[in-house]
């Protein structure tokens, strides 16, 4: 499952719309507070970061996601990425 970590639900939305037609369908949106409830224990095999994130949500959530496997690829967005 691809995670795909912003506070705008329509960047997100877009984001997402991306990934899933390059054929990859298993594609999760959430905020960066309620990231680990919507994974539940799926394996997340990548993760996008969104621009929006403060600095605090992107150090938590690397800190936490690197705690689970620090090998998962992370794409940091800048903004603008996701239109």
């Amino acid at each position: 499952m691809i995670l795909v970590v912003n506070d705008g639900p329509e960047q997100a939305a877009n984001l997402k719309s991306l990934i899933e037609f390059m054929d990859t369908p298993d594609v999760l949106t959430a905020k960066p507070g309620d990231w680990r409830e919507r994974v539940g224990d799926q394996t997340i095999e990548a993760l996008f970061v969104g621009a929006d994130l403060s600095p605090t949500d992107v150090d938590e959530l690397l800190t936490d996601i690197g705690s689970i496997d620090p090998n998962i690829p992370i794409v940091m967005l800048t903004p603008g990425d996701a239109k």
